[in-house]
């Protein structure tokens, strides 16, 4: 993180807050006992200027943006696993009579349940893995879509519009790629030891 962004995460912290109205107090009952409005302004910034310094040469300044930064890592956190919550959601409520299309749709969202509550439980996420569950929801309405049409077109004995040959194979095999994103992207948002190295492990402690 560069420094403008570590200073922004300080101006959003409780600590600026205050010190910002104990600058404005000070300003303000300055200008109430007689000083003139540009030296209760300059009292104000002066003071506000040494709280800043003050704060970050005992550390409390770099204290405060970190548990910003923390709280608001968290709060997008939350944020995109409920997006992927409710994705999940659609994909497990979606009617797929394709058996290859729906056995690798059970697949993601079994994936996005772990990752939603792996990641739910250690206040962490994947942004790949979150995308990944959203994109799964978008590959299967546009499977859904070209068999609605594949459908009428074979009703009406109709050419196709948008030939999209072996389309559940290849929807079903993009999901399979998805669910396998999820999965890679929740071990390592929650620090996971693959099962094979922890066998691996419990084999070189004995």
């Amino acid at each position: 993180m560069d420094t403008s962004s570590f200073l922004r995460s300080y101006c959003r912290s409780p600590l600026w807050i205050v010190s910002f109205f104990i600058a404005l107090g000070l300003g303000s009952s300055s200008s109430l006992l007689g000083l003139s409005a540009i030296l209760s302004i300059v009292l104000g910034l002066g003071s506000l200027a040494a709280i800043l310094v003050v704060s970050f040469a005992l550390g409390f300044g770099q204290r405060a943006a970190v548990a910003e930064i923390q709280r608001s890592d968290a709060e997008k956190a939350r944020s995109r696993l409920a997006q992927a919550a409710e994705a999940r959601k659609r994909l497990a409520s979606l009617r797929l009579a394709e058996p290859e299309v729906a056995v690798a749709r059970d697949l993601v969202v079994l994936e996005a349940g772990r990752l939603v509550e792996d990641c739910g439980r250690l206040g962490t996420y994947d942004p790949e893995a979150v995308q990944a569950v959203l994109d799964s929801v978008e590959l299967v309405d546009a499977w859904l879509k070209e068999a609605d049409e594949n459908s009428t077109e074979r009703r009406f004995s109709m050419s196709e519009a948008h030939p999209f040959p072996e389309a559940a194979s290849r929807a079903a095999q993009a999901l399979r790629e998805k669910a396998a994103l999820i999965a890679k992207g929740r071990a390592e948002s929650t620090d996971e030891i693959p099962g094979a190295d922890r066998i691996a492990i419990e084999e070189e402690l004995k």
